[in-house]
Formats: C-alpha cells, structure tokens, sequence
C-alpha cells in the first residue's frame, strides 16, 4: 500500500497572525495541519500532495488578510 506523499511548507508570517490563520484554516476542512515555528522563525505546514496546488491557491487568497509569503516547499521526509 503507497502512503500519500506530503509536502512541507514554510511561511514567514507575524506571529500575531497566526492565529488568525488558523481560524480562516478551520473553514477549509482537512486542507493543511498547521505545525510549529521553527528555530529561524517560519511556520511548517504539512499538506497531502494532491492538495498542495489548492493549498497554494488558498494562502494566495488570504494574502488580502494576512501578511504571508511562501518561503519554501519541500517533501516531507515522513516526520514532523
């Protein structure tokens, strides 16, 4: 049985912002698990590979609320 790939991404964002995106993420149901801040700073969130494209789409369509850039997107190694 494959398992999904997953992907990594890492957003800058205020930290006064998160909450406000994980309130607006609540209404998008199963679209990214929202993890942690990094050591440099950026938020991880962790998307299945056939939702990255939509994923992208959403964070590009908060950008009017929420000030956030897209720093990197890698596949997830399989740990959080």
């Amino acid at each position: 049985m494959n398992e999904a790939l997953e992907y990594d991404l890492f957003i800058r964002i205020r930290p006064e912002d998160i909450h406000v995106l994980c309130y607006i993420a609540e209404a998008e149901d199963n679209l990214m698990n929202i993890r942690h801040v990094t050591d440099e700073g950026l938020l991880k969130i962790i998307v299945p590979a056939d939702l990255l494209e939509e994923l992208k789409s959403f964070l590009q369509s908060i950008k009017k609320r929420i000030d956030l850039e897209v720093v990197e997107i890698r596949a997830n190694p399989g740990h959080t």
